[in-house]
């Protein structure tokens, strides 16, 4: 367990108010650039960013089949997130279906930010502190962020924390 955290019990109800506790990387994404990726992957915050959950947040939110979120995306990292990504900024930037996504969230969501929280909070691998947090999120909207690709087979419906 990461010491900064106290024990605390977190479900779906309190998933926002645990987001809003994750480290807030510097910049955002304004635009689908190369260069505008690789601002905010390669920071040095992003360097220290090891072992961590993480999203992707638009600046306003976005309709859910219930709800809305900005979330637009979550990921787990090992290594830092700087590594993680800032070798796809220019795919993020230029393929054809990760510029079309991405440009209609700017477009209508506005820029995008990326936080960051030690994974011990939420499960006891990545991969069970990422599943843990799409099963929130899908109880709360009945879907997944519109960026992840991936599902979780994780149904704890709360974790001490």
């Amino acid at each position: 367990m990461h010491p900064v955290f106290e024990r605390e019990m977190i479900n779906s109800t309190s998933f926002y108010e645990a987001i809003r506790g994750f480290e807030l990387l510097p910049g955002a994404i304004e635009n689908v650039s190369t260069k505008a990726f690789q601002a905010v992957y390669g920071s040095p915050e992003a360097s220290r960013a090891k072992g961590v959950v993480y999203v992707f947040l638009s600046a306003q939110p976005i309709p859910r089949l219930i709800g809305e979120s900005r979330i637009i995306y979550i990921g787990q990292t090992k290594a830092s997130f700087k590594n993680r990504y800032l070798q796809y900024s220019n795919l993020h930037a230029t393929s054809k279906a990760n510029k079309l996504k991405f440009e209609a969230i700017i477009r209508e969501y506005g820029p995008i930010t990326i936080a960051v929280c030690p994974f011990e909070r939420f499960g006891s691998s990545l991969l069970e502190a990422e599943g843990q947090l799409l099963w929130w999120y899908f109880q709360n909207h009945c879907e997944y962020p519109p960026v992840n690709y991936t599902k979780t087979t994780v149904r704890n419906d709360a974790v001490q924390a």
